[in-house]
């Protein structure tokens, strides 16, 4: 385009050509760049009332970020008008873009985006992801113009090397894919060859770790024990922190957030508003300990309590009233702070191994409690809100676990025979 301005200035001072002459074909020099480069037609562009001058909107996908949000640019005439339409583009999309960016490059501003808009612990997950299995890798060096689908196949085999379980190897996919579509959104790319890669969930190491619930069988025995070890030895106070995600169905974070005004004895019910998060920050790399009003919309709710949730509550007061520990905390440190996630689960862990039982990490009690309601028939759509979820597919699919041992299935399958055919015939 610079040459054509340059041979247009040459025949203007040779009188081949007038000023008008110059305009016009400006103009549709300008058009003609805009359509071949970036796809775009020509604006419309406004004449100014009361004044000389042509004046035309930015389109909503190149407004540059931080600018105004409804820019507009102007020109004493339509071709500076237009010219000015064209460096704004330019600026908007040459200017964000670095022919060199790398995916690694668009993945940390991804993140960077991502700051605000989702909860932290979402952001953490997404910044541990990318730091432990994507950043400076041969794969996320690359740049955005030469990567090709089978860079992407090539790299998803490089994580069944790694003996990853499927789960894993899906999240990374997922988020690989997620900074392509950020990509093609800001027009770094044009394909996200992600999206075309499948996984092959026999390739990847089969020690994926299960998310169980507890059996009744152990659930029995957890409530026995932890009585029996207060009540003689006053030994693992926080016990009663399995009991009551169990029987509440809270996150364990909405259960350390807790405070006994939250909780109406009378009218059992527990109001949900906070969530006790701990994440990594994805700008300083500290970790961050901090209340939260909860995960979603959802997840703010008030709850019945069965008798067996209201006894677990009068129960952990009654441990804490022991100690002298008389703070508006449910669930609170003998120096009368509220408890980390990480001390919690320590705590489950050791009085799990204390009285023999399988150590299952805190969350286990609240697919506990949605299995077995569901076992019991309590409607699907109950237990979604109990639980704080937005859809109940996600309770279905993900919170209701199989609790019987094969045993006990085996078992109920045979009785099931039994009452339709009978008791089975001997061959003996």
């Amino acid at each position: 385009m610079e040459l054509t301005v340059e041979m247009m200035k040459k025949l203007l001072d040779s009188a081949i050509i007038n000023n008008e002459d110059v305009e016009r074909a400006q103009i549709e020099t300008i058009k003609e760049a805009l359509m071949n480069k970036y796809g775009i037609k020509a604006p419309k562009l406004t004449q100014r009332k009361n004044r000389k001058g042509y004046v035309c909107n930015i389109p909503g996908k190149y407004v540059i970020p931080g600018g105004p949000k409804r820019p507009q640019v102007s020109g004493s005439t339509q071709a500076e008008c237009l010219k000015n339409f064209y460096d704004y583009i330019e600026k908007s999309v040459v200017g964000t873009y670095d022919k060199n960016m790398t995916l690694q490059d668009v993945c940390e501003e991804w993140l960077r985006k991502k700051k605000g808009e989702i909860n932290e612990t979402t952001l953490d997950r997404y910044d541990s992801i990318y730091r432990n299995h994507l950043k400076d890798t041969e794969f996320s060096n690359l740049t955005l113009r030469k990567i090709k689908k089978f860079d992407c196949d090539d790299y998803i085999k490089t994580l069944y090397h790694k003996k990853l379980a499927y789960r894993t190897v899906k999240n990374i996919k997922t988020l690989v894919s997620q900074v392509m579509h950020y990509a093609i959104m800001r027009e770094y790319m044009n394909t996200n060859y992600m999206s075309y890669v499948k996984i092959n969930a026999n390739l990847c190491a089969v020690n994926e770790y299960k998310k169980e619930a507890w059996t009744d069988e152990e659930l029995c025995i957890i409530r026995k024990k932890s009585l029996e070890e207060w009540n003689e030895h006053k030994k693992y106070r926080f016990s009663a922190v399995i009991m009551l995600s169990a029987t509440t169905g809270c996150r364990i974070g909405e259960l350390l957030a807790a405070d006994w005004s939250d909780i109406d004895f009378e009218k059992k019910t527990f109001t949900i508003n906070k969530n006790y998060v701990n994440y990594r920050d994805v700008d300083t790399g500290n970790y961050v300990t901090q209340i939260n009003h909860g995960k979603n919309v959802a997840s703010r709710r008030s709850i019945d309590l069965t008798d067996e949730a209201v006894f677990w509550f009068k129960e952990m007061k009654r441990r804490n009233d022991h100690l002298g520990l008389y703070s508006e905390h449910v669930i609170v440190s003998r120096k009368g702070a509220r408890l980390k996630h990480r001390a919690i689960d320590a705590r489950i862990e050791t009085f799990c191994n204390a009285i023999h039982i399988p150590y299952k990490a805190s969350h286990t009690g609240r697919r506990t409690y949605a299995t077995a309601l569901k076992d019991y028939g309590v409607p699907i759509s109950e237990i979604s809100a109990d639980l704080g979820h937005s859809s109940i597919l996600t309770t279905q699919a993900i919170y209701y676990k199989r609790r019987n041992s094969r045993e006990k299935t085996l078992s109920q399958k045979n009785a099931a025979f039994v009452a339709t055919l009978g008791n089975t015939p001997s061959l003996e």
